[in-house]
Order: C-alpha cells, then structure tokens, then sequence
C-alpha cells in the first residue's frame, strides 16, 4: 500500500470555501480514482492561519501515478508542498 502526503497552508478567513472546493471537487475524484482506498483531511488551526494536509492511500504506486490530482486551486493557498509518497509497512 502506498501512502501519499500533500501540506497547504491557508489564511482562516477563506478556509471555509478552500473546504468546500475540496469537497465538491478533490475529495469526488480521489474517491473515484481507481485504486484509491482512502482520503482524510486533516486540519491545524494556529491562529490566522489553517493547514491542511490531504492524506490518501493507494493500492499501489502505479494507481497512485495514474491519478490526476484535481486541486488546482492555488489562489487559496500562501503555501504548498510537494506531495510526499510513503510505502505503507
């Protein structure tokens, strides 16, 4: 199983509909994906601040490849990181 980590960082003011685009958007096509097993959200509130990490699992590196993330939507972002890919023990 293949785990794969993607950070942003937002202001609290517009997280709300950075939300809800993930919902309308991200979240359907992940769950849609094939070989996708799992999506979570995760949030950090500190302060005027939010981040989020989307934690989703794969059946493999290959399902993992053959996805094309949705998110897009950088003007909500101050900062991203690369996605960072783990193999699951």
């Amino acid at each position: 199983m293949i785990a794969r980590i993607w950070r942003g960082i937002l202001r609290v003011n517009i997280s709300e509909d950075y939300l809800r685009h993930l919902g309308e958007s991200v979240i359907p096509a992940y769950r849609a994906a094939e070989g996708n097993q799992s999506i979570h959200i995760l949030l950090g509130a500190q302060g005027e601040f939010v981040t989020i990490l989307l934690l989703s699992f794969w059946e493999s590196r290959a399902a993992l490849e053959a996805f094309r993330d949705p998110q897009g939507v950088d003007e909500f972002l101050l900062a991203s990181e690369a996605a960072t890919v783990y193999e699951v023990m």
